[in-house]
């Protein structure tokens, strides 16, 4: 029996199945790298993903995504909306700790933090996985105070950093040349 499978979903062992067409494998594992039907041959001992990636998400195009969570060497994005296009996406995709600022980041988190909305360009598509920069001109849009969870607005004394205008707590990010006046997203 065939089933509807999303990217990333885990499929099975690359000693069950033969990877094919629409799948990769990572650590002895097989997953969907595009959306479809699962189709496994076990007769010839394969697994394809018969379908098409959801959207046409390709490298250098401008990105908005929900920061989903935050680790040692990267930052989780759920993207959300290309620019320039009407249809709503979700896709998981990577901001790796090289890839946030031009300089040094020592910290991920001192730039971004959880549920913040950041404006990205997309930079590597491969075997199903996508990766961000926030270099140069990019990174958060629209942010949320770490400690109150009320909006940040730009300070007027530090750059690159925002206030609570709630709690007044300030807080350092990495944020975009049009911060704040990103809606409707």
């Amino acid at each position: 029996m065939n089933k509807f499978i999303s990217i990333g979903e885990y499929i099975g062992t690359i000693e069950e199945f033969i990877p094919k067409k629409g799948t990769y494998a990572e650590d002895g594992k097989i997953y969907a790298s595009n959306i479809g039907e699962l189709i496994l041959d076990h007769e010839k001992r394969t697994a394809r993903v018969d379908g098409k990636m959801p959207v046409e998400l390709e490298v250098g195009q401008t990105v908005f995504g929900d920061v989903l969570s935050i680790r040692k060497n990267n930052v989780v994005v759920i993207i959300r909306k290309i620019q320039g296009s009407d249809n709503e996406v979700d896709i998981k995709s990577a901001i790796y700790v090289s890839n946030i600022a031009n300089g040094y980041v020592e910290k991920p988190e001192d730039c971004f933090g959880i549920g913040d909305i950041i404006k990205a360009k997309v930079i590597k598509i491969e075997r199903g996985m996508i990766d961000l920069s926030t270099k140069d001109n990019f990174g958060a849009v629209n942010a949320f105070c770490k400690r109150c969870r009320n909006p940040l607005v730009k300070s007027d004394k530090y750059k690159d950093k925002l206030k609570c205008l709630n709690c007044g707590h300030l807080e350092d990010r990495k944020i975009a040349d049009d911060y704040g006046g990103v809606r409707n997203l």
